[in-house]
């Protein structure tokens, strides 16, 4: 058990928060849901329930720098795409911040995991539509694929439309409940952004980093943090976050998809299961 808030951690607490920082890491950096493993760990350690979830916030930043560290070939020319999308994201946050001062968490706690379920089918979907479309390709030959090249052109402006939206739609959630949030960022933007999955996941990581850094600021300020158990998780999120990208780009898109699938169920059963 956690003996005192600066240095009462016992060794086996340490390696065990850095261990579970680790592989929450990873877990978040490649689809989402860290907190499922981070979260209980801390309330393991003796951590109160609600300076628990302040002290998972903010290891999660580092999750998310180390992620976006891993990232930079990625992120290279989409920076400032990506900057927007989080401005309207972290605006959204805000509106759910209020609005969970209106509604009881409750409602979307019974929601997520149905989120989570559709979230994961649309995954096996886009799987079975580009092995669809790569069959017409090869029946059809080059001209089919110019004709669907120039189709993605024209719809370029109205999904980048569409994807802020649903970052709005998004931010809300995550200021208003915001779990397993990184899974339904990187749906979205698999199917609106006529970009490569590992660009979209990168754009996710930035995304869900912007949103926890303003989330952790805002609780720090009225709820205490356990800054050295923290700190620990911190370090172990980091080197996961680092992991997660670097491991994704020896693996197949459409194993990935997969991957996150069944991720997306997991987390639709832990939800169910604890909720």
């Amino acid at each position: 058990m956690l003996t005192g808030d600066v240095f009462g951690i016992t060794i086996g607490a340490a390696v065990l928060t850095v261990v579970g920082g680790i592989v929450g890491g990873v877990l978040s950096s490649v689809a989402g849901g860290a907190s499922i493993i981070s979260y209980p760990i801390l309330l393991g350690c003796g951590v109160p329930p609600v300076a628990a979830n302040v002290t998972n916030h903010m290891a999660k930043v580092f999750d998310y720098i180390g992620a976006i560290s891993a990232s930079l070939k990625e992120l290279k020319g989409n920076w400032l795409f990506a900057c927007l999308l989080s401005i309207f994201t972290v605006i959204g946050s805000v509106i759910g911040t209020r609005l969970l001062l209106i509604f009881p968490e409750s409602v979307f706690e019974d929601v997520v995991p149905v989120l989570l379920i559709f979230s994961g089918a649309m995954f096996l979907w886009r799987n079975y539509k580009a092995g669809q479309d790569a069959k017409k390709v090869q029946i059809a030959g080059g001209t089919a694929m110019a004709s669907k090249l120039t189709a993605k052109s024209k719809n370029k402006k109205q999904s980048h439309f569409f994807a802020v939206i649903v970052m709005l739609l998004i931010g809300c959630y995550i200021g208003y409940f915001g779990g397993a949030s990184g899974v339904l960022l990187l749906v979205v933007m698999d199917y609106l952004l006529d970009r490569a999955f590992l660009v979209n996941n990168a754009i996710k990581n930035l995304i869900a980093g912007f949103s926890n850094l303003i989330a952790f600021i805002v609780y720090a300020l009225s709820t205490h943090v356990y800054w050295t158990l923290g700190i620990i998780l911190a370090v172990g999120m980091f080197i996961g976050g680092y992991i997660g990208p670097t491991l994704m780009r020896h693996i197949s898109v459409k194993l990935l998809r997969y991957i996150v699938a069944v991720l997306s169920f997991a987390l639709a059963a832990y939800f169910i299961i604890y909720y």
